[in-house]
């Protein structure tokens, strides 16, 4: 009797050893894969920031530049304008090696700063991709299938998930909180064509199980009407009140991630395109 209880309790012991390290094992591919993720990430935007730091200005206007570092002053909007246009050209680089790039997404002050892609023949095919377009869980900030970019689409819409170590679209969060929202109030989303910069002007959050949700039918924004039913929606839902208005014939800029506190929540952080 004593015998057989023994053989079972050393089963038990078995069993709960494998099970813990499966379970390390799994934590520990978890940890690797994010690690790999986010430099993956950091090459991409290293590729970027060091050719934009690498072009060669006039001599006048480096000396202008340094002089200004060395005062602590802000860039001039001549410094600003070239530099973004450096940029578009750093893009280049990034798209030779995935042709599905159309884009950049970056908030300063946060973790978003990456690439944005788009595969219209393969729908939401990075939600569960990376920029490799290797299978992943972390997938990559895309731009819907419908939005045409080539065609000025009313309302970009940017998906991304929102991972627990705070990477991909997770800083959107932060939008919840007004303060939040006046520490970082624009948006810069970049086309491979010109460089854009977006005033956040709504954040709002809700459940995707409605599928009759009006929302669904105004969110493309492709004709005045729509256009004015999304900007009245998503004003009114708004945790907070920008004081940013936008009328047809601006372009609009929606970052949407998932949300927690709704079922199959979503965050979506609406934005206005400024003219330069």
């Amino acid at each position: 009797m004593k015998k057989g209880r023994k053989r079972v309790y050393d089963v038990l012991l078995v069993l709960c050893i494998l099970v813990f390290l499966g379970s390390g094992g799994m934590l520990i591919q978890k940890i690797v894969a994010q690690k790999q993720n986010d430099g993956r990430l950091q090459d991409l935007s290293s590729m970027v920031t060091e050719q934009v730091a690498a072009e060669d200005l006039p001599q006048e206007e480096r000396a202008e530049a340094e002089e200004r570092q060395e005062q602590d002053l802000e860039p001039s909007p001549q410094e600003i304008r070239e530099a973004r246009l450096a940029r578009l050209e750093a893009y280049q680089k990034v798209k030779e090696l995935n042709p599905d790039m159309v884009g950049w997404v970056r908030i300063e002050g946060t973790k978003i700063d990456y690439p944005v892609l788009q595969s219209p023949d393969r729908p939401n095919f990075y939600l569960t991709h990376d920029f490799d377009q290797k299978n992943s869980a972390y997938g990559a900030p895309y731009v819907a299938e419908e939005c045409d970019l080539s065609q000025e689409c009313p309302n970009i819409l940017v998906y991304g998930h929102h991972m627990k170590n705070g990477s991909m679209f997770a800083a959107l969060d932060g939008y919840l909180d007004k303060d939040f929202y006046e520490e970082h109030p624009i948006v810069q989303f970049d086309t491979l064509e010109e460089y854009g910069d977006y005033q956040v002007m709504a954040v709002f959050s809700m459940s995707a199980v409605d599928q009759n949700s009006p929302l669904y039918t105004w969110i493309s924004a492709g004709t005045q009407e729509a256009f004015e039913n999304y900007v009245s929606y998503v004003k009114s839902q708004s945790v907070y009140d920008t004081g940013v208005e936008a009328e047809w014939g601006d372009q609009l800029l929606s970052l949407i991630t998932c949300e927690y506190t709704h079922q199959d929540g979503r965050l979506i952080v609406v934005a206005k395109k400024l003219q330069e």
